[in-house]
């Protein structure tokens, strides 16, 4: 009773708003004398969002073309920039929205490559929206930052002496925007908290924690290096299986569990493999195929009680990678510098990810220590509410692909 009841909280309380991957923008900004030229370019989901401000009837393309082009401030020395008519709508790729904005700004005032920026864009709507800002002077200087809601201001400085970044300065960068987007992605927090049931422990789950980290940083260069190119949206589908499949393995009798169902499992991912295929969604049919298949498998491929946590960890990290990437391709990643900014980005979600189970593995302790006899009530009860946001997670993310 306790499982099911977590189970239809979590599945009834879920909401779209906390993708892995969470809401996110970029632009790319040339000054041009005394002009800053830009593209602002969003995936078209976010953009969606902007609904709840009113007026359902607006295309899309508008709604958000008239939102950007009022979503940022331009400052100098000199004083304010001026934006120069109304922001135009632009092509973009297939799921995306863009739109050129024009700022002029004072005489000489973007001169020294020194200026402020703000931005609120989404900011409305989504409060945890991340904007990644990239700026250029056509003669090598360079500038970024990363906006939030508690950082909606940044001071950008293209002086000649910061445009060469050292490969420690691109790993110092990055090891922020790595951790950020763990904390930030409330499925991915789900997966750790999941997987940490599973392996029970601190030495299985450090070995756990070595595959997870094995798989998404294999996919995750690949996938920074052009080497694969992963649909987002049916990564995001399968981010959400991953913490639906390890939260039933961790339930109590999961392994037997797993047994019995892995074919009705099976069966329902190749009915919305279907689906996908008449619906034309890309990619999504051939991965949910894949899963049925794995599905079905897997509990045949481990001895009863032996421990599969590294395995999955390893496997799905495979596509947490993925998802990882698409965080990373809104960022214009210094080339010179790739593997160090891969390797800050990848110290920055593993410092994240410890961060999360050591306090997970504290709270336990203090839960045996002051109220023994909850302890198994409360873990069926945390098993069964991600196996409820998994499963809401990843049905959803498929239908609406």
């Amino acid at each position: 009773m306790v499982r099911l009841l977590a189970f239809l909280i979590a599945f009834g309380c879920a909401t779209p708003a906390v993708a892995h991957t969470r809401s996110q923008s970029a632009s790319h900004w040339r000054i041009e004398g005394d002009i800053l030229r830009g593209r602002v370019e969003a995936d078209a989901l976010d953009a969606t969002r902007l609904y709840a401000l009113g007026d359902e009837d607006e295309p899309l393309s508008e709604k958000f073309r008239r939102h950007a082009g009022g979503a940022f401030t331009v400052k100098t020395a000199a004083g304010a920039c001026v934006s120069s008519g109304d922001a135009r709508a632009t092509s973009a790729p297939v799921g995306r929205v863009a739109v050129e904005i024009v700022f002029r700004c004072p005489a000489h005032g973007l001169s020294d490559g020194r200026l402020d920026f703000s931005s609120r864009l989404f900011l409305d709507v989504a409060a945890s929206h991340l904007h990644f800002a990239n700026f250029s002077d056509g003669a090598g200087g360079e500038g970024e930052a990363i906006l939030t809601d508690a950082h909606r201001t940044a001071r950008i400085a293209m002086q000649p002496e910061a445009r060469a970044e050292s490969a420690w300065g691109s790993f110092l960068r990055f090891l922020p925007i790595g951790a950020t987007h763990v904390w930030g992605g409330l499925d991915h927090l789900a997966f750790i908290l999941a997987l940490a049931l599973l392996a029970r422990g601190l030495a299985p789950i450090a070995i756990a924690a070595t595959g997870f980290t094995l798989g998404h940083t294999a996919t995750l260069a690949l996938a920074t290096m052009g080497a694969v190119q992963p649909d987002g949206s049916t990564v995001e589908a399968l981010i959400g299986f991953t913490v639906a499949f390890v939260a039933l393995e961790a339930a109590r009798d999961g392994q037997s569990r797993m047994t019995r169902w892995s074919v009705p499992i099976a069966l329902c991912l190749l009915a919305l493999a279907a689906f996908a295929l008449v619906s034309g969604l890309g990619g999504a049919p051939i991965a949910l195929a894949g899963l049925a298949v794995f599905a079905f498998a897997y509990p045949r491929g481990f001895k009863r009680g032996a421990s599969s946590a590294p395995w999955l960890a390893a496997v799905f990290g495979l596509i947490h990678g993925c998802g990882f990437a698409g965080a990373l391709n809104e960022l214009d990643l210094p080339r010179p510098h790739l593997v160090s900014a891969l390797a800050g980005f990848n110290v920055g979600v593993e410092f994240a990810q410890a961060s999360v189970v050591l306090l997970a593995l504290a709270v336990a302790w203090a839960a045996r220590r002051f109220a023994p006899t909850r302890v198994g009530v409360a873990g069926e009860a945390i098993t069964a509410g991600l196996f409820g946001l998994g499963v809401f997670w990843f049905v959803s993310r498929t239908i609406g692909a």
